[in-house]
């Protein structure tokens, strides 16, 4: 009775646990909820992005929501007026199933709507893509290079499902050329020339039936241009030998070499006339310019020219003395104290020491320092620091590392900075001479252990060298009397502001110079006019420099040709020279016309030749232009006619 008993409460328990499961708040596939709690909120879970398809193509696809209770109604809206709806596909009400036929093209939206017996609502906003349907596209031709890379060339394509999946079905695509599968560009570099047949098939990725297209694709490899590389260096040493080879590009092998001007430097063979080659060691030092044309082995043959310009120069060589100083300014400097190669027969020269050449301003303070535990790679150098004039004398306008002095009156030589852990050396240097002057001097380092070797790597750190103030402004233009003249001096280094005034003398007659340097007009008188410019800065020590100027002033250009040219006849040759009076050269005589009838002038003579093949009177303007950067213009016409 006691198991009889148990077993029926036991059957009750479970029975009242499923009734209180059963009846706790909205059903709806959200699962069960505990007595008293709210039903979870009905959402539409499908992705707003649907699956894309084809225009005109049947479509049907699910919406699905969770959550709410009891049958579900769904509808569908405009995302706004405006806006591409999905044309031809309605939704089930009660399936949620939306379908029927695409009538539209592009991207589309709508706004669907779920409402549950609850009447609890939500909304989502949804985007389908339709596609155009894939057209066959018509036979396509494309032209390649030999060996060159493919750059964006591609089978077009209109419409289909994306992704597509494109195939060479036919012949195969030229060796070195492959297809990319889905976008239909052509990569690689073809290796052999001729023309290439084959088909392209197109299949886009609509289900259940993918859409097939094919296209007919002609290929054209053509040889690559034929050219000549500038396979040669611009710079040769003296006495250095040399080989190098003039390489041509393209056409058909073997080639033929030949100088056609120019000649190439003394001491190297001329150019092989079956490779190429050019050898030998330099002899004498300069500038050579020379012209090589090739021709290759096809028929007819191809050619091409290209010229080379080649500087013989005398190496640099080591720098161990003034005579070989190297040319430094404001900066940091890296060189080990034997800077260039020891000659292979002896070994390097104890106490080697290297020359540096700087020049600035006299009254000027130059720090200059060595360092060496920093770039020495642990391998110390004693650096010692001398600054020396042209002949090698030590000077003495120096002040030792620390000092405050301010009479630079201290020997130019330092070994080791005071109270430093390290082998550096530094000074402060007034470079000596007359003021505002530029003066040069040499900055001697050199190992004082007498240890030094290629690896061992210092650094040479300058401050304060001035350059000398120069006016680069020598060649001024030309003035049109009576026409406006502008033209601005200008210099090269010192201190801002830069003070213009005539040193001596006399400006053409109109003309001014402002403080600023501006030459201004206009010139009232003709003639040549030399007059001598000063220049001076606002540095500490105040720089001042004189030049020399000078400038022509002229009658303004004109032109005194007829506005209306001799006529020319049909297919026969014309020459007729325009005429000008004043001005300076350079001449350029420009011209402009909507339409001209293949008679044109010569940019720098002014006259008009050429054939045409029509009749009628033809209207342009010309437009000339000379040295003092004035211009004119003159409306031309020119009548052609049938000639006897």
């Amino acid at each position: 009775m006691r198991r009889l008993r148990f077993q029926r409460t036991f059957f009750f328990l479970m029975l009242l646990t499923a009734l209180l499961s059963a009846c706790g708040g909205g059903s709806g596939s959200g699962g069960n909820l505990r007595s008293g709690s709210q039903p979870a909120a009905i959402v539409i879970t499908t992705d707003a992005i649907l699956s894309p398809t084809l225009a005109n193509a049947s479509y049907s696809t699910t919406l699905q929501a969770s959550n709410g209770s009891g049958p579900l109604t769904w509808s569908i809206a405009p995302v706004a007026p405006t806006a591409l709806f999905v044309d031809g596909l309605s939704m089930d009400s009660s399936t949620g199933i939306l379908s029927g036929t695409v009538n539209f093209e592009g991207t589309a939206g709508f706004v669907a709507t779920v409402k549950d017996s609850a009447s609890h609502t939500a909304t989502k906003g949804f985007y389908l893509t339709a596609y155009s349907r894939l057209q066959t596209p018509p036979p396509q031709t494309f032209t390649f290079s030999q060996y060159e890379p493919i750059w964006y060339q591609q089978i077009q394509v209109n419409g289909g499902l994306p992704p597509l999946n494109i195939t060479v079905s036919g012949t195969p695509l030229p060796i070195g050329v492959t297809l990319d599968r889905e976008t239909g560009t052509f990569r690689g570099s073809p290796m052999a020339t001729g023309n290439f047949y084959t088909t392209v098939t197109i299949r886009d990725s609509y289900a259940p039936a993918p859409e097939l297209a094919s296209v007919q694709v002609s290929i054209q490899v053509s040889a690559p241009p034929f050219s000549i590389a500038q396979s040669l260096p611009n710079k040769l040493f003296l006495n250095r030998p040399f080989s190098g080879k003039i390489i041509a590009l393209g056409g058909i092998p073997p080639y033929n070499f030949v100088t056609t001007s120019g000649s190439v430097p003394p001491g190297l063979t001329s150019v092989d006339a079956s490779t190429g080659q050019i050898s030998g060691t330099p002899t004498t030092a300069g500038y050579y310019s020379f012209t090589v044309s090739v021709a290759d082995s096809s028929s007819p043959a191809l050619s091409s020219t290209a010229s080379f310009s080649i500087s013989v120069a005398t190496p640099l060589g080591r720098n161990d003395t003034i005579a070989t100083g190297t040319p430094i300014d404001n900066g940091n400097f890296f060189a080990s104290i034997s800077p260039y190669t020891d000659p292979p027969d002896a070994a390097p020269l104890a106490a080697d020491s290297d020359y540096f050449k700087l020049t600035s301003i006299a009254g000027a303070t130059v720090n200059l320092t060595t360092g060496t535990g920093a770039v020495s790679g642990g391998v110390l150098l004693d650096t010692v620091l001398e600054i020396l004039d042209a002949n090698g004398t030590r000077l003495a306008t120096c002040n030792q590392p620390g000092s405050t002095s301010t009479n630079f009156s201290s020997l130019c030589i330092n070994d080791d900075i005071p109270g430093s852990q390290n082998t550096d050396s530094a000074l402060d240097f007034k470079v000596p001479g007359s003021p505002s002057t530029p003066t040069t001097f040499y900055v001697h380092v050199l190992d004082w252990r007498g240890d030094a070797r290629p690896d061992m790597v210092y650094s040479l750190n300058v401050s304060g060298v001035v350059d000398a103030l120069k006016i680069t402004s020598t060649n001024l233009t030309p003035a049109a009397r009576g026409l406006s003249y502008s033209q601005q001096l200008t210099s090269l280094n010192g201190t801002t502001p830069i003070i213009w005034s005539l040193s001596s003398g006399a400006l053409p007659p109109g003309i001014t110079l402002s403080s600023s340097g501006l030459l201004t007009g206009p010139a009232t008188t003709d003639g040549a006019y030399s007059f001598t410019v000063q220049a001076g800065d606002a540095s500490t020590t105040p720089q001042v420099v004189t030049a020399a100027e000078q400038i022509q002033v002229v009658e303004p250009v004109k032109i005194v040709s007829s506005p209306t040219l001799p006529a020319a006849c049909v297919n026969q040759p014309y020459t007729f020279a325009l005429q000008s009076s004043g001005g300076i050269a350079p001449f350029f005589w420009g011209f402009i016309s909507n339409f001209w009838m293949g008679i044109n002038p010569d940019s720098s003579t002014g006259v008009f030749s050429g054939t045409s093949s029509i009749t009628g009177t033809f209207t342009g303007r010309i437009i000339l232009s000379d040295g003092t950067g004035h211009f004119v213009t003159q409306n031309i016409s020119l009548t052609v006619t049938q000639c006897p």
